[in-house]
């Protein structure tokens, strides 16, 4: 097959991950998203250093100032002089602090150098932004940034996700990949989960007539496939089961079972966290922490990066102690015994 696009067309594309960035600061790094504008500037200063030491009745210094009006205008046109502004913006938008820009990008982690990555591209404004995942990397207020973001972006967006909230905030069209094509479907997530449901139902309705359809005429021709007078009867029919196109329809999906053994029924009280400090060095991430689960209780942990949601998490799962306080699961000291509170716990290393 072939893939056609318009000879402007430029594509920039972030994958789910993988993107590692080194030997410059944050701000450095993404700057260089303004290639064309980069090296308009880098130009602008070349010109004013040749004007500095032409002499104005010179033979090339009326061409030297029709160039740097030409370059100016150019830089001017693309936006040059909102580099800054712009820089700013979305990586504030990602959660980047002033300080953080001064870093080098080789000490944040895995999930800050695809943001690092996120910025370069939205900063770049390429005509087709392909996004796989997007959000995966992103908390709450970095997500609803990009929501917004998105909304205002002025090319065109393909976006891979699982966040039905996500796209239903982002897109106008969802395109389906199944039964080896694409489907098209005009709307949000939420409209598309409507219609794929009912033409799922047209096809599986079309699929059962045709079966029964072939079935008489498949059942026709071997009854009467040796009878002389039925004969033209039964190649008409075998010509036209050869030339029908057979409604493919997706498999039932799989369902899976799980068994779980029989767990000892805890106390009222499940977990309890008093005075729980957690501090790296002189980086005190969790401090005078009280916390009190009881039995049945569903709690979802939210904050941004950095908040200390991952550290709590580890202190609950024994991985890590806490610098100060207690930490007791059922009525059990997790300092004394986090052995045998991993047995307890089924904690997987």
């Amino acid at each position: 097959g072939s893939i056609r696009m318009a000879s402007d067309t430029t594509i920039g594309y972030l994958p789910q991950d993988g993107i590692v960035h080194h030997g410059r600061t944050v701000y450095e790094e993404v700057v260089l998203a303004f290639q064309e504008l980069l090296a308009l500037k880098d130009e602008q200063h070349r010109i004013e250093d040749a004007l500095a030491h032409a002499t104005e009745d010179g033979e090339g210094h009326d061409k030297l100032l029709e160039r740097y009006a030409e370059v100016t205008e150019r830089f001017k046109h693309l936006g040059g002089w909102e580099i800054d502004a712009r820089v700013a913006d979305v990586l504030k938008g990602l959660g980047f602090s002033l300080a953080d820009q001064e870093r080098r990008t080789e000490e944040f982690s895995g999930g800050w150098q695809m943001r690092i990555a996120l910025a370069k591209l939205l900063l770049a404004r390429p005509n087709l932004l392909l996004m796989d995942e997007p959000t995966n990397h992103l908390d709450l207020p970095a997500r609803n940034w990009l929501e917004e973001y998105l909304a205002d972006y002025p090319g065109s967006v393909v976006l891979v996700s699982h966040d039905r909230y996500f796209l239903d905030a982002t897109v106008k069209r969802i395109t389906e990949v199944g039964l080896k094509t694409l489907t098209d479907y005009h709307g949000n997530y939420s409209h598309y989960l409507v219609e794929h449901t009912a033409r799922m139902e047209r096809l599986r309705e079309a699929h059962r007539r045709q079966s029964e359809e072939i079935e008489r005429a498949e059942v026709f021709i071997n009854r009467f496939r040796y009878t002389a007078t039925k004969a033209k009867q039964v190649q008409s029919r075998i010509k036209l089961l050869d030339k029908v196109d057979r409604i493919e329809i997706p498999a039932e999906r799989k369902k899976i079972r799980f068994k779980f053994p029989e767990s000892p029924r805890p106390g009222r009280v499940v977990l309890e966290l008093e005075g729980v400090r957690k501090a790296y060095g002189e980086n005190v991430v969790l401090r005078h922490l009280d916390l009190m689960v009881e039995r049945g209780d569903r709690i979802a942990l939210v904050g941004p990066n950095g908040a200390g949601k991952s550290t709590l998490m580890r202190l609950l799962a024994t991985i890590t102690r806490p610098s100060a306080g207690t930490i007791t699961w059922d009525g059990r000291d997790i300092a004394r015994e986090p052995d045998a509170l991993r047995a307890v716990l089924g904690y997987l290393p």
